[in-house]
């Protein structure tokens, strides 16, 4: 027998899940950034050294002077390739995320609504409980509230020095 308390519980495994499952997704996307990154390091690297062995491997003015304008294709070539692996970065990464998304919060939505569908299907808390303390001895209508109300009298307005005002 499944009771209205464990609605709260269902749910909240549920909200939980979809933060997890967020958090995943977003841990992915830091992921690709820090690869890209990690790559564009490795390359800049590579080309800084490779850069120091043309400057170390010359010989005369003439070939010193060459280096310039290839540092310079060099690096708008560089430039462009940045680029690019930037833009498909964070193409592929916002496709991905979007997707991914709509999936986790598909599975949150279907788990949310076999939590409702479960407690809407279930007796309610106050019935189980209401049993067991029966059992125990207590009244059978412990938790059913008196829908009686109290009347709440309304004192005369007085004169101000604690004498009732008579109505004329």
């Amino acid at each position: 027998m499944e009771t209205h308390a464990n609605l709260p519980l269902a749910l909240q495994k549920a909200q939980v899940a979809f933060g997890l499952q967020t958090l995943g997704l977003l841990k992915a996307t830091r992921q690709r950034w820090y690869e890209l990154g990690a790559d564009l390091l490795a390359e800049d690297v590579a080309r800084t050294e490779s850069a120091l062995a043309d400057l170390r491997s010359v010989e005369d003015w003439n070939a010193f002077a060459a280096l310039l304008p290839n540092a310079f294709w060099q690096t708008s070539q560089r430039a462009v390739h940045v680029l690019q692996g930037v833009l498909q970065t964070a193409i592929s990464n916002q496709s991905g995320l979007a997707a991914d998304y709509q999936r986790i919060m598909l599975e949150w939505q279907q788990a949310s609504v076999r939590a409702l569908s479960t407690a809407g299907n279930a007796m309610p808390i106050h019935t189980a409980l209401q049993g067991m303390l029966s059992a125990l001895g207590a009244p059978h209508d412990a938790f059913i509230r008196s829908a009686t109300v109290r009347p709440n009298p309304v004192p005369a307005p007085g004169k101000g020095n604690g004498q009732p005002h008579n109505a004329s």
